[in-house]
């Protein structure tokens, strides 16, 4: 079993003035072998709002919130 861990956030804004905080999330895989039980591997990230909802990446500035489909930039 791995671990998920937080590895960074910020806001993002849409085109009516609705702010969300996205944090982005990095799934670390286990890959524990006999010289060195303890190794892991980076797997997939995902991100989401800080009220849970589902963010999809469009590009580097440009976010999806799938539930509501309201497309959100990041500010600043």
């Amino acid at each position: 079993m791995g671990r998920i861990q937080e590895i960074g956030r910020f806001v993002a804004q849409s085109d009516s003035g609705q702010e969300y905080t996205i944090v982005q999330y990095q799934e670390f895989i286990d890959a524990g072998a006999r010289d060195d039980p303890n190794a892991e591997v980076p797997g997939l990230k995902s991100m989401k709002t800080t009220t849970g909802l589902h963010v999809n990446y469009i590009d580097s500035d440009t976010f999806k919130i799938v539930p509501t489909g309201e497309v959100v930039r990041r500010v600043g």
